[in-house]
């Protein structure tokens, strides 16, 4: 099996898993939203950004340094054995520190009883999360992602089920906040439950190995320091300076965000192992052909919801979280520019990890917080949530000028201009068919986008037929092996 139908089928499974996923994820926010209100849903998506800092902190780059060592490596199972289990090990012990401390910490904000007490009852899901995120990492370094979709759709379902009941019963925020808990436990359970098939995550206090990882990985985990300044700091701030309902909104349209850039991160995910054992065998037509290809997929992905959410963002905000979160689509259609430099960065990034060149992104990362963090203490309190969703444009926008030019710089790959340009092109052709049919039922011009957008990419070249036969050619072949798939 060739590496693009490699990726293209488990990005597929993922892609399925996700549409199932998504759809969980969109009632559960619109029965969260219409259940809590505003000001409600402010104080969850407060508790959320706070503890979204504490589990950045978490990272320190080992998802994805693990993810590359494990590339690099491959065909070798006893140092899988190590780096797995040690590097499990050293997420549970490092888990319980942070998430220790996030609660004291908690108290010197000037947050009322219930959002702290939200906080308290929110650890677990993110530490359950953090841990969930190493056995993901298994299994893209072995291609399985199925058991990734089928666990986090498990765990969907058992939030679903335990906030139908909470609504029903009229339990408040606190209740619903534990039940989120119980759903990243149900699918962490699963995850590894699985994963224990092929790999080990048996208990292995391994200082030497933690070492070796934390002396690759910590230009990452600083990077995702700074990052997190700029991605998460936003929603801190707006919620120290504005109400709790304009947190709401401005959660409500970021929780949409945060649903529609899972795809790029799974892509990469499974992109990762492979650019690592390319650049390691030094094949650098193979991997800059890799990496154009996948910045390729990520446009044409990104591209049409970003010109469909300036069209039906408002309509689509209102269909999901009610009439009271409206005004969340004009939020929504600012932050979907941030998703598409997301997506697109998501592929650099990854890349700058397998080139191992972490390091050089350090000072971009280090300047954008400070003009991030500068931006939000002089902007967000006289212009709120329109100030936060602007700067977080400006800060994808910018971290994605110097992932592109690290990588390009190290590795001399060149983008496919063309195929990009058609991309964008069938979107705008895309674009003037929902523009005109924007105002019927809801489900009218989604069906014209699905028409209008894949005949428009092909007529205008944005994908070839050869790259069609191999993704959906039906020839029997095993699951690759790395790296000898690469051939």
């Amino acid at each position: 099996m060739s590496v693009t139908r490699a990726l293209a089928l488990n990005t597929g499974v993922q892609i399925a898993g996700k549409i199932v996923s998504t759809i969980f994820g969109i009632v559960i926010v619109g029965l969260m939203t219409r259940y809590l209100g505003q000001k409600g849903f402010g104080a969850y998506s407060t508790a959320n950004a706070y503890l979204q800092i504490f589990a950045l902190l978490l990272d320190l780059g080992l998802n994805v340094t693990i993810v590359s060592m494990l590339g690099e490596h491959a065909g070798d199972e006893a140092y899988e054995r190590r780096a797995v289990s040690s590097i499990f090990t050293f997420r549970v012990l490092i888990g319980f520190i942070i998430f220790a401390l996030a609660i004291p910490v908690a108290w010197l904000f000037p947050y009322d009883a219930t959002i702290k007490l939200a906080i308290v009852a929110l650890i677990g899901s993110f530490f359950f999360t953090s841990l969930n995120q190493i056995v993901i990492g298994v299994q893209q370094r072995h291609l399985k992602m199925h058991a990734m979709a089928i666990s986090e759709n498990i765990g969907r379902a058992v939030l679903l089920i335990g906030l139908i009941i909470a609504i029903k019963l009229g339990w408040g925020l606190l209740p619903i906040v534990w039940i989120v808990s119980l759903g990243s436990l149900a699918n962490f359970i699963i995850n590894i439950l699985v994963a224990r098939r092929y790999a080990h995550f048996s208990w292995n206090i391994d200082p030497a190995f933690w070492w070796i990882a934390l002396k690759r990985s910590w230009p990452i985990g600083l990077s995702i320091a700074f990052n997190l300044i700029y991605y998460k700091s936003d929603t801190l701030v707006l919620s120290l300076v504005r109400s709790q309902a304009e947190v709401g909104i401005y959660g409500a349209a970021y929780r949409v965000l945060d649903i529609v850039v899972t795809i790029p991160f799974m892509y990469a995910g499974v992109l990762l192992p492979i650019l690592s054992g390319v650049w390691a065998a030094k094949n650098k037509e193979r991997f800059a052909h890799l990496l154009g290809q996948s910045v390729h997929v990520m446009v044409l992905l990104i591209a049409p919801i970003v010109v469909g959410t300036f069209i039906l963002g408002t309509r689509f905000m209102a269909l999901i979280a009610g009439d009271d979160f409206a005004s969340a689509g004009n939020v929504l259609k600012v932050l979907i520019l941030a998703a598409g430099f997301i997506y697109v960065n998501t592929v650099f990034s990854h890349a700058i990890v397998a080139l191992q060149k972490q390091r050089a992104m350090i000072p971009w990362y280090i300047v954008i917080a400070i003009l991030a963090l500068i931006g939000y203490i002089l902007y967000i309190p006289k212009y709120g949530m329109w100030a936060a969703a602007w700067l977080t444009v400006f800060s994808e926008g910018a971290i994605t000028i110097g992932s592109i030019w690290v990588t390009r710089r190290v590795s001399h790959t060149h983008l496919p201009t063309r195929q990009l340009t058609a991309a964008i092109a069938a979107s705008a052709i895309m674009g003037f068919g929902v523009w005109f049919t924007q105002s019927l039922w809801l489900p009218i011009p989604f069906l014209v986008a699905a028409a209008l957008y894949p005949a428009a990419l092909f007529i205008l070249g944005g994908i070839s037929l050869k790259t069609l036969k191999e993704i959906l050619s039906a020839r029997k072949s095993s699951s690759p092996t790395l790296p000898n798939s690469l051939s």
